[in-house]
C-alpha cells in the first residue's frame, strides 16, 4: 500500500516560482503554498493520522546563513562556547533546503488513550508535518521542486523515515504527554530537601543522616508541551532522532508537569532514614527495647535511654503503653516512607520545572544515534513521545544528549537545578549571570501571551575563609502560566544560597564549617560536638565535600521581601556580626556570642554611613568598646587586646571591614559594605514596589543588578544569608519553611559516604 503525498496544480505551482539558482538572494524563505490533491490516511496503533485532500501545504526555502525555520530543524550552527544548545538537525552552510510542510488529523480508535493532547472536545488533534530535501545551491528552484514534489513523505510511516539520505529530515509538531525518565542519586535527593523528614522530630532537634551517594532514585516525568520529533540521517545505517521544544503555531497552554516515582525504596536506605529519624541508638535498637518492654523485660538502665529515645520522637506521653507505642511507631514509620518518596518526587518535579522552564523555544530535549533496525522497533514509541521507554531500551552510548547532559543519569542535583541544564558551567571564578528565556503562547510574539523564566546567578571559586571554596547564589524567577501582558506579580521567586569547599578538614576548618551552619541556623550550637565527632568519625581524614545549602522558596520570599527593604540597620548589623569570621577565641568562637558583642559596632558603622570609619580608627573603637560592654567583660581583658587599639589584625572587626572596603570601587575608601547593602536594601524595595505596582518585568534585571553586588564576596554572602534566616523568625512561614543542610561527602570512600544535617522547627 502507498503513503505517498501529491500535490495538485503543479504546473500553475511551478509557473509562479523563479526559475533561478536555489542560491539566488531573491528567493524568500516563505515560496509558496499548494494544496494536497488526494486524501490519505495512515493506521498506527489504534491511531488514525489522516491528510485531508485540499490540505493547504507550506512550501519554504533555506538557502543562507540566517534563515529561521519555524520547526527548528534547519538553521545556524550553535557556537562552539554555547555549551546549553544542540546545533539543528540540518546546519546550514554549502546546501539548501526546500521544506514541504502540511497539517494532518490523529484520532484514535477503539477507546485508546491518545498520547496527543486535543484542544477542543472533539478528542481530534492537528498535527504538522514536514519532509525537508536537501539540493545543491547551484540546482534550479524548479527542478527541485519538480524532482522533491514525486517522492513526498511522512514522518508517522516507517518505510519514509528508514529510506531517508544523508541531510534528508522528516519531522512532525504536535501537544503531546511526552513520558521521560530522570534518575539520580539520593544522596542529591536529601541536599537542600530535607523538611519533609526533619519536620516528624520536634523542633530544635538534630537530624542527621548517613547514606551512601551511589544509591539510584528514578522518577517517571510526564510533560504536556509542544513538542517537534525530528528523524534525519548523518551516515547510511543510522539515523538521528532529535525531540525538541516547539514554538507556538496555535494558541498554547502552560506546559503541565507530573511526576511519579519509579524506584522502590531500598530496604538499606530506609533503614538509614529510620535511624537519622530515631538518633544515635538507631531503629533496631529501639525496637528492641519496644520489644522488650511489652514483654516486661526492659532493664532500669534501657528504660532510661528508651525515655530519651522517646523524647526526641516526641512520643514520650506513650511510654506507659507499650501496645499504643508499638502502634504509633509502625504509624510513624509509614509517614517516614511517605515523606521520603514525597521529598525525591518534590526534588524531581521542582527541579524539572525549573529546568524546563529555562529551556527555548526549538531547544534539544534528547538526540538519538539509533541504528536502523533499532528505529524499526522504537519507531511507534518515539512518535507517541515514549521517551522514557525509548532509553530503557537503547544502549547509552546510543544518547548524544539528554536535556543537554551525555548520560540519562542527573548528577548534583543542587538547589533548584537537577543539572540538566548545565548549571555548573555558569560557576565559574566570579561569573555573574542573568540569562532571560522568553517563551511565547502564539506566532505573534509582540502582542500574543508570553512567558518569561530568569536564570540568575552569582558565583565564586578560589579562596574560601582560609581554604580552598566558593559560593554560589541563584535567583529564581519565572513564570507558571503565558500571560498577554506579564508583570512582576506573575513570577515565582526563589533564593538559593550555597557555600562549598574541598580538601581535608583539620580541627579549625571543621570548627569553622560547623559555626557556618550554626550562623546559617542550620545547626544549633547545642548540636556542636555531636556533629563534629559524627564528621570525624565517618571521614576519617580523607579530603571531603563540603556544601552548606539554603533555599526559600516563594511565599517566604514575599514576606521577606519587604523586610530587606525596609533598611533597618540594627538588623543587618546583626546578621554582619553573627558572619563575623570564626575562631579559637572566645570572642568569636560562638556566632550568638559573635552578635551580641559586635553588633552595635556595626549599627554605628552603618548608622554613621561608613563615615570615618578608617581600619585604624574602627580598631580603636572595637578596642574602646569591648573594655566597657558588658558582655565582653566577662570574657577578660584579652578580647580588647586581640582587637588591638590602633591596627587591623588579622581577623579583627577592622580586619574585616578593611577587606571588605578594599575589595569595593565603590562609595568610598571605607564604605563597601554600607553601600552594598544600600543597594542590597534598593533592589529589594525596587521588586516590593514591582509587585505592588504590576511593573514590567524588565525590572528585574535591574533588581539582579543590584543584589548581585552584595553577593560579590564571602563575608556578605554569609551575613545575607544570617540577615534572612534572622528576619524569616519574623514571618508568618516561620523558620521551618526554609530548607537548609549542611553536606559531607567523602569522595575517597567507595561507595561514596555522605551525611547530611539539619535541625527540625517548630512548624
Amino acid at each position: 500500500m502507498s503513503f505517498e503525498w501529491k500535490l495538485a496544480s503543479l504546473d500553475e505551482l511551478k509557473s509562479l516560482l523563479l526559475s533561478t539558482p536555489l542560491q539566488d538572494a531573491q528567493i524568500r524563505v516563505n515560496l509558496a503554498t499548494a494544496k494536497v490533491e488526494q486524501p490519505l490516511s495512515v493506521g498506527l496503533e489504534a491511531l488514525d493520522f489522516v491528510v485531508d485532500g485540499g490540505a493547504e501545504v507550506a512550501i519554504e526555502a533555506f538557502n543562507s546563513p540566517g534563515d529561521v525555520d519555524t520547526e527548528g530543524v534547519v538553521g545556524d550552527a550553535a557556537a562552539p562556547q554555547d555549551m546549553t544548545r544542540l546545533s539543528p538537525p540540518l546546519v546550514l552552510g554549502e546546501q539548501a533546503w526546500l521544506k514541504y510542510a502540511v497539517r494532518a488529523r490523529t484520532k484514535a480508535r477503539g477507546g485508546v488513550t491518545i498520547p496527543f493532547v486535543a484542544a477542543g472536545a472533539s478528542g481530534e488533534v492537528s498535527l504538522l508535518m514536514a519532509d525537508y530535501h536537501p539540493h545543491p545551491l547551484t540546482e534550479d528552484l524548479r527542478d527541485a521542486l519538480n524532482k522533491d514534489t514525486k517522492n513526498l513523505r511522512l514522518p508517522v510511516v516507517l518505510a519514509h523515515v528508514l529510506k531517508l539520505q544523508p541531510k534528508e529530515a522528516l519531522c512532525f509538531q504536535a501537544r503531546m504527554r511526552l513520558e521521560a525518565s530522570v534518575s539520580m542519586q539520593w544522596g542529591d535527593a536529601f541536599t537542600s530537601n530535607l523538611n519533609a523528614l526533619s519536620r516528624l522530630l520536634p523542633g530544635g532537634t538534630l537530624l542527621s543522616l548517613k547514606t551512601t551517594v551511589g544509591a539510584a532514585l528514578t522518577g517517571n516525568v510526564t510533560v504536556s508541551d509542544d513538542f517537534i520529533v525530528t528523524f534525519s540521517r548523518e551516515q547510511p545505517g543510522a539515523l538521528v532522532v532529535s525531540v525538541q521544544k516547539g514554538a507556538a503555531r496555535e494558541a498554547k497552554l502552560a506546559s503541565a508537569i507530573g511526576v511519579s516515582i519509579e524506584s522502590a525504596v531500598d530496604p538499606q536506605l530506609f533503614g538509614g532514614v529510620l535511624d537519622a529519624i530515631v538518633g544515635l541508638p538507631g531503629a533496631t535498637q529501639f525496637e528492641k527495647w519496644l520489644d522488650k518492654l511489652a514483654a516486661k523485660k526492659l532493664g532500669d538502665e534501657e528504660k532510661k535511654l528508651l525515655r530519651l529515645t522517646l523524647d526526641r520522637l516526641g512520643l514520650s506521653h506513650h511510654e506507659a503503653d507499650a501496645v499504643a507505642l508499638k502502634t504509633v511507631w509502625e504509624e510513624q514509620k509509614a509517614k517516614t516512607r511517605q515523606a521520603l518518596v514525597g521529598l525525591a518526587a518534590e526534588k524531581i518535579s521542582a527541579g524539572f520545572q525549573y529546568e524546563y522552564a529555562r529551556l527555548s523555544e526549538r531547544q534539544t530535549l534528547a538526540r538519538l544515534e539509533l541504528p536502523d533496525a533499532q528505529v524499526k522497533k522504537l519507531h511507534t514509541p518515539l512518535l507517541m513521545g515514549r521517551l522514557a521507554h525509548v532509553l530503557k531500551q537503547v544502549d547509552p552510548s546510543m544518547v548524544r544528549s539528554y536535556f543537554h547532559q551525555d548520560t540519562k543519569m542527573v548528577s548534583e542535583a543542587w538547589g533548584f537545578a537537577l543539572g540538566f541544564s548545565k548549571w555548573q558551567l555558569v560557576q565559574s571564578l566570579g561569573q555573574k549571570k542573568l540569562h532571560r528565556v522568553a517563551q511565547y503562547g502564539s506566532p505573534d510574539h509582540v502582542h500574543g501571551p508570553r512567558r518569561y523564566a530568569f536564570l540568575g546567578v552569582r558565583s565564586y571559586e578560589g579562596g574560601l575563609f582560609q581554604g580552598k571554596g566558593g559560593w554560589s547564589i541563584d535567583f529564581k524567577c519565572d513564570m507558571d502560566e503565558f500571560r498577554p501582558q506579564p508583570t512582576v506579580r506573575d513570577f515565582n521567586y526563589g533564593l538559593y544560597l550555597q557555600i562549598h569547599r574541598n580538601g581535608k578538614l583539620t580541627d579549625a576548618t571543621l570548627r569553622q564549617v560547623i559555626d557556618e551552619a550554626i550562623v546559617w541556623h542550620v545547626l544549633d550550637d547545642a548540636d556542636e560536638e555531636q556533629v563534629v565527632a559524627q564528621i570525624k568519625e565517618a571521614t576519617k581524614g580523607q579530603k571531603v565535600d563540603v556544601r552548606l545549602e539554603v533555599k526559600l522558596a516563594d511565599p517566604l520570599i514575599r514576606e521577606l521581601m519587604p523586610l530587606v527593604a525596609l533598611g533597618q540597620p540594627e538588623l543587618f548589623a546583626q546578621a554582619l556580626a553573627r558572619a563575623m569570621p570564626w575562631d579559637t577565641s572566645s570572642a568569636r568562637a560562638n556566632p550568638e556570642f559573635r552578635q551580641r558583642v559586635y553588633a552595635p559596632l556595626w549599627n554605628s558603622y552603618l548608622q554613621e554611613k561608613a563615615k570615618d570609619w578608617t581600619p585604624q580608627r574602627a580598631a580603636q573603637r572595637a578596642a574602646a568598646w569591648l573594655k566597657q560592654d558588658p558582655i565582653a567583660k566577662g570574657v577578660g581583658a584579652a578580647v580588647a587586646y586581640w582587637e588591638g587599639e590602633g591596627t587591623a589584625r588579622p581577623n579583627t572587626f577592622a580586619d574585616v571591614l578593611d577587606k571588605n572596603a578594599r575589595h569595593a570601587d565603590i562609595g568610598g575608601q571605607y564604605g563597601g559594605t554600607y553601600v552594598r547593602w544600600q543597594r542590597l536594601v534598593a533592589g529589594m524595595a525596587q521588586l516590593r514596589d514591582g509587585l505592588q505596582q504590576g511593573r514590567d518585568p524588565g525590572i528585574i534585571e535591574s533588581v539582579f543588578e543590584e543584589l548581585e553586588e552584595f553577593w560579590r564576596l564571602s563575608f556578605h554572602v554569609k551575613a545575607f544569608g544570617a540577615l534572612l534566616l534572622g528576619l524569616s523568625m519574623k514571618t508568618v512561614q516561620g523558620l521551618q519553611a526554609v530548607e537548609r543542610t549542611l553536606t559531607v561527602v567523602a569522595p575517597a570512600d567507595e561507595p561514596k559516604t555522605q551525611l547530611v544535617f539539619t535541625s527540625s522547627r517548630e512548624g
